[in-house]
């Protein structure tokens, strides 16, 4: 009898010893902040955009005519204001979105002034005072382009550095997407309102530390449209039509704002 109490004695023993061992392995598995294996993930993130972008007129390429008659133009624009969210995939590869708004201002005048105010001076005979189709700020005037642009793609990254115990990461890289936009011309113009395309790359430098993140780097983008009158003029089409087709390079552009999780 004394042998089976002595024997239950020593495997409990041995049942509580196992316990306790196991207890202290699991307690400094958790011990995460001690750790030096765990690497900082790249996270999903959101904040305001804004690109210092400058139209060229030496990267500008333009059909511009009213009743067959060219025109010349000169373009001004203003920055592009927005927001910009990315979505990691990989450590080196994200995806993202961009929107963001541009003012561009196009002035107009004719090649041949005298030819364009006497086909108008026929035009206004033909139709009546008050009755032509246009008139003269047709001939020489100013467009308002209000543009709301959506840019989405991906880009591809080296972290270059990551800590996780400070929460922080540098991650150099470089993108590429392609652009959407929809053109609003706010000004009494007979041409359509078109819808624009394009594709924009670039490079950057993004920063993380704990919630708040940073990236600043350079943009090239090539944007296009095509517009008619909406009511012809011309016997033909293309008699009165609007293209747009330009570049900017190398444009600086800057982001901050907060990581989602």
């Amino acid at each position: 009898m004394k042998k089976q109490i002595f024997v239950t004695f020593c495997l409990a023993a041995v049942a509580m010893a196992s316990a306790a061992k196991m207890k202290v392995v699991t307690d400094n598995s958790m011990s995460a902040e001690d750790r030096t294996d765990i690497e900082y993930t790249d996270r999903g993130s959101f904040g305001p955009y804004i690109e210092f972008n400058s139209v060229n007129m030496d990267n500008v390429n333009y059909v511009y005519k009213v009743h067959e008659m060219p025109q010349n133009i000169s373009v001004t624009n203003t920055y592009i204001y927005g927001a910009t969210g990315s979505l990691p995939i990989k450590e080196w590869f994200d995806i993202f979105l961009m929107v963001g708004y541009q003012h561009i201002g196009v002035s107009h005048s004719p090649r041949n002034p005298t030819a364009a105010y006497a086909d108008l001076a026929e035009i206004t005979d033909l139709y009546g005072e008050g009755d032509a189709p246009i008139d003269s700020a047709t001939i020489k005037g100013h467009h308002n382009i209000h543009t709301a642009l959506f840019q989405f793609g991906a880009d591809f990254a080296i972290p270059l550095y990551t800590n996780y115990q400070y929460q922080l990461m540098v991650k150099p890289y470089i993108f590429g997407g392609v652009i959407v936009g929809k053109t609003f011309f706010s000004d009494k113009t007979k041409f359509l309102s078109p819808v624009a395309y394009g594709y924009a790359y670039g490079a950057g430098v993004r920063c993380a530390f704990h919630g708040l993140f940073a990236s600043a780097g350079v943009r090239s983008s090539h944007e296009y449209f095509h517009t008619y009158f909406e009511r012809r003029l011309s016997s033909k089409k293309d008699g009165d039509e609007f293209m747009l087709d330009f570049d900017t390079y190398f444009q600086p552009f800057l982001t901050v704002g907060i990581t989602l999780f």
